[in-house]
Formats: C-alpha cells, structure tokens, sequence
C-alpha cells in the first residue's frame, strides 16, 4: 500500500476530485487496497499505511471512525493529520471503506491560503457521511436530504436544496431534498414552474461549475411566476442563491442550491468543496436512474417468462377442457338425450365457463406480454387489446391515433398501455356503458403526447370516491413514473374522461 500512495499525483487520481490544497480522499476495498484517490491523498497520507491498517479494521467492522494521526509536513517534518473512515455499503454488506484525510490546525496556520481548521473540518466529515450515507440501499430523495443537511453544515448556508430535473427541458422535478427550507417547498417550486416562470437558477445550471446569483430573492419577489414561493420565504433571510450544477453523463440532471446572505464569497476552495459533493451526488442519482431501468426491465423479464408458462400450461389445459365439453355435448346429442336434460345443462354450462377461462387466460396473456406493443407500438397494441375486450365483453371499443411510431420510450410505452388497460377495465367493471374509445394525439410543437379514454355509461361523482378506488391510484402513478398529467372528469348520468398527458421526444 505504502508504494501505490507514493505514485506521483497524476498517476494516482482515478475519478476523486480534488478537495483543497490540503485535503484528499481515497477509497480502498476489503482487503485495504487502494482502488482511487485524488493527489491531495498523496501528498497528506504517504507513509501511514499502519495508521490505515488499523482505523480501517473498525471502518470495515461498519463504524465511522475519526482520529487524529501523524503525517509527513511540507518541509519533511511531522505533522498532525485529521482522518476520517466510513465503510462503503452495497446491499446491506460492507465492500470498502472511503477515507478523508486533511491538514490539522498546526499545519493549516502555516498556510495563509487555508480556510480556519474548523471549517475544513466539518467538510471532510460532511464529506464522509455522504459518500457512507450514498452507498446504502436509502431511497434517493433520503439521500439528497442528507447532501443538503450535511453541505449546509459546512457551509454555514441558511438553507439548502437538491433538485433533480426529469427531462432535459427541466419541466418537471422528478428527486428533491432539502434542509432549513419551509414544509412544501417542492410544491412551490414545482407550481412556479407550472406558471411559466423562468428561474435564473435553471439557466445557469447549463453552465459548467460553480455560480453565485446575486440578489436572486429580490428579483424573484418582483416576477409574478414566483407567486408560489413568496409567503414561504417569510422567515427566511437569504438574499442569493450559489448553484451548483449535477452533471453525468454529459449532461445536467439537476442542481445542488445554497441560499445565502446577500454577497456571501464562495472562495476556490469551497468551490472545490461543492462540486466534489455534487459530483458525489450525481452519481447517486444516476444509480438510481439505472437501478430504476434494471428494476423495470426485470419486471418486463419475469412477465415474459409468466406468459409463457401460462401459455404453455394452464391455457393449453383449459383448451383441452373446451375441446372435451364440446366432444361430451355432441356424444349426448347423439344419443338423443334433451338439451333441458340436467346432465346436459351441467355440461353446457362447463363448456362455457371453460371458455370464458381460456378467453380470460389469452387476455392475461397478452397482458402480461403485449407484443404487439414492441413490434407495432402503441396505437396497434391498444387497437388490439381493444378487440379483444369488444369480443370478450361486447362493448365497443374505437380506437384512433396516428399509425406511425410514437416518439416515446418503451417504458413510457408500457406505462401508458397498461394505464389505459386500467381505465377500460374500469368501464367494464363499473360503467355500464354501451360504447368507449381511446384517441392518441401527438402535438410536435409542444413536445407531448395525450390519451384520452371516454365511455358513455352513468358516470361518477370524483369527489365522492375515496382515494385509491377505480385504479385512480395506479394510473396516477403510471402517469407520474413518465412525468405525466392525469386527469378524471365525470359526472353521475355522464360517462367519465380519463385523459394523461406526457412530455415526448424531440423528433
């Protein structure tokens, strides 16, 4: 270990940022071999293999550990060094430990460019606790809280927030976090969007690095589109806003936001600070995009797999048993017994029931695997599920959109098949209607793509229906797992509307 620390500073920084002129950050596996760190690492740490040894041995143990040890000074001399250990958790099981070491007071007052010792303190731990906090199996939004609470910690910020865009046009919030602000923030926030309003801070998050705004508050308390947010900045006092922009892959998926008095600095080194936690944070936030794509994909596998067992088992059965009922009812026939016969009844009616449960089995199938969804998209797959319910039920179904390929994801595809499966099964079960459709529209405009499913039958009053009945629940969170709208109207004696509208790929 001692020999891969004192690689030269470029040779050893793979993908830690830099923390400051004297702070560095490393991260080793179980068997305490180093995996990366930043030359802030090297310089600090190159002779301490024996200090790691041992602190690691309880960071390993699922402890966050904090010492002071001795390290090499500038000069050659020894220096004390403040170090911070937090195990790395994958799936509940320790799988490394993250250290942070940085100068301590003595070595720090002999550099005129360092902060106070304190403060570079609280951002190594704050540091620590969140890279410990990004490794558990927490939900992202509980760990954007956490980045928010620790930075303003560290920072002494009166407030501050993560907020995590879904789209590219930054339309919609899909992950929030924040600490020191008022109960409902996110609502706001999301209302003023849905005004219109052009907030500065989404304009400077296309940018690269850190950026102060100044006297953001005052301007904002003159725009009308931030009507939303102004009684709760009531007890707050900050004046600007410091941004900080989350950037993977390429692009910008959100921001992390200081609130600030009004001309508050934001040094090299505190930049440096910030944008090694939203870095940090970034990550985060794309693991949990591709558990989120891995989670659903699974879904779609194991779907697949049930249809085919389905398939090959229990429907096969059941077309056996529709095939012997049949073959029984001609035997009696022939035999001239009478259709008023009991025996006779009771073999009617196991016909038809065997075929309505092979009818009800084909419809599960294809439900469980659409693939004309695929193959066709959506506008074929609905016109075909739509069939089937027609033939099944006797009510009719029309179907209308464009026949051409909807600009939109598979996953939007499937939430939005399956939504309005949702709301048809809703107009068999409960409307008594004669007559539904399902229009699919698409404005290239405006970037987004709206269903509308109507029936005709006696209709409802909405607010007479509590929470979580009709499947409102889960179409309402289909429509939101694709940064939807959705939307019921009806009335008793006047059918019901159920329309969703989703933003769609630029063509």
């Amino acid at each position: 270990m001692a020999d891969s620390l004192r690689q030269p500073r470029d040779a050893v920084r793979a993908g830690v940022p830099d923390m400051g002129p004297l702070t560095g950050a490393a991260v080793f596996d179980t068997d305490l071999r180093l995996v990366q760190c930043d030359g802030g690492w090297v310089e600090l740490m190159p002779d301490r293999a024996e200090a790691l040894s041992r602190l690691a041995a309880a960071a390993l143990a699922g402890e966050l550990v904090h010492e002071r040890v001795r390290g090499m000074a500038r000069d050659g001399g020894a220096a004390l060094r403040d170090l911070v250990l937090a195990p790395m958790r994958s799936g509940g099981e320790v799988v490394g430990v993250t250290a942070v070491v940085t100068a301590a007071a003595e070595d720090a007052e002999a550099d005129p460019a360092v902060r106070a010792h304190d403060r570079l303190q609280a951002r190594i731990e704050a540091f620590a606790a969140i890279a410990d906090a990004m490794t558990l199996a927490h939900p992202l939004e509980q760990t954007l809280c956490h980045v928010a609470r620790s930075v303003r910690s560290a920072t002494g910020a009166e407030a501050a927030a993560v907020v995590v865009w879904e789209d590219e046009d930054l339309r919609v919030l899909s992950a929030y976090g924040d600490d020191g602000l008022p109960d409902r923030y996110r609502e706001g926030v999301e209302e003023a969007y849905a005004l219109g309003v052009r907030s500065p801070i989404r304009d400077v998050t296309t940018a690269s690095g850190v950026t102060a705004i100044r006297g953001f508050r005052s301007r904002a308390e003159q725009d009308p589109g931030y009507a939303p947010l102004h009684p709760l900045w009531a007890g707050l006092t900050f004046e600007d806003t410091v941004v900080v922009p989350l950037g993977t892959r390429g692009r910008c998926v959100g921001c992390l936001l200081l609130y600030v008095d009004a001309g508050r600095e934001v040094d090299a080194d505190e930049q440096a600070f910030l944008q090694a936690i939203a870095d940090q944070t970034a990550v985060a936030v794309e693991n949990a995009r591709l558990y989120g794509e891995a989670e659903w994909h699974a879904t779609l596998v194991e779907r697949q797999r049930l249809a085919r067992e389905l398939h090959d088992s229990v429907s096969q059965a059941l077309f056996s048993m529709t095939l012997h009922a049949r073959t029984a009812e001609r035997r009696l026939a022939a035999h001239g017994v009478p259709e008023s016969d009991p025996l006779a009844v009771s073999l009617a009616t196991l016909s038809d029931l065997a075929r309505g449960a092979l009818a009800e089995m084909r419809a599960l199938i294809f439900e469980l695997r659409p693939g004309s969804l695929e193959a066709d998209g959506l506008v074929a797959a609905l016109t075909r599920q739509a069939q089937a319910v027609t033939a099944r039920e006797g009510l009719p179904i029309e179907v209308r959109g464009p026949t051409s390929r909807l600009p939109l994801e598979a996953r939007a595809e499937e939430h939005l098949y399956r939504l309005v499966l949702e709301a048809l099964n809703n107009t068999v079960k409960h409307a008594g209607a004669k007559s539904a459709s399902v229009d699919v529209t698409v404005d290239e405009a405006a970037q987004h793509l709206t269903v509308v499913v109507h029936d005709d039958g006696r209709g409802f009053d909405p607010a007479a229906v509590a929470g979580g009945h009709l499947g409102q629940a889960t179409m309402r969170d289909r429509a939101l797992a694709v940064g939807g709208d959705l939307t019921v109207r009806s009335a008793v004696g006047s059918g019901c509307t159920v329309t969703v509208v989703v933003p769609v790929a630029s063509q």
